[in-house]
């Protein structure tokens, strides 16, 4: 587990994958961190993509570094008001912070995997790594 998380530590922009009407829907994502074995991200409750995990709680986060190395994330999502974690959101991404400016701003939602899969893969040839948390 500790490659893939530093893997997104220093990889944290990527695809988030959920699904409308049946059919997917990706975007550009960040993956925010990770905390007690939770995978924390965040959105506006505004947002199509916050619409669609109300009805269909179920991700697929994926990230890609510069020499191919792929990191996917899946599993089903939890919603968390939990003040301290969207503090910890905010204080350790300025571009969050500009757009929510605190923790209590009524469209920030904050959401985590806590149990799914993590597969990091490259082209060297070898299997996947498969790690369930």
């Amino acid at each position: 587990m500790e490659r893939i998380l530093k893997f997104l530590r220093e990889n944290n922009s990527g695809a988030l994958a959920t699904v409308d009407n049946g059919k997917p829907r990706v975007r550009p994502w960040g993956f925010m961190m990770e905390e007690d074995g939770k995978f924390y991200f965040c959105t506006a409750n505004t947002k199509d993509a916050y619409k669609q995990l109300q009805q269909n709680p179920y991700i697929e986060f994926m990230a890609t570094s510069s020499a191919m190395v792929t990191v996917r994330l899946s599993g089903k999502v939890t919603f968390t008001q939990d003040s301290v974690i969207k503090n910890k959101v905010l204080e350790q991404y300025e571009m969050v912070k500009k757009l929510y400016q605190s923790a209590d701003n009524p469209i920030f939602e904050v959401f985590y995997i806590e149990h799914g899969e993590a597969i990091l893969s490259d082209f060297s040839g070898n299997p996947p790594t498969v790690v369930n948390f």
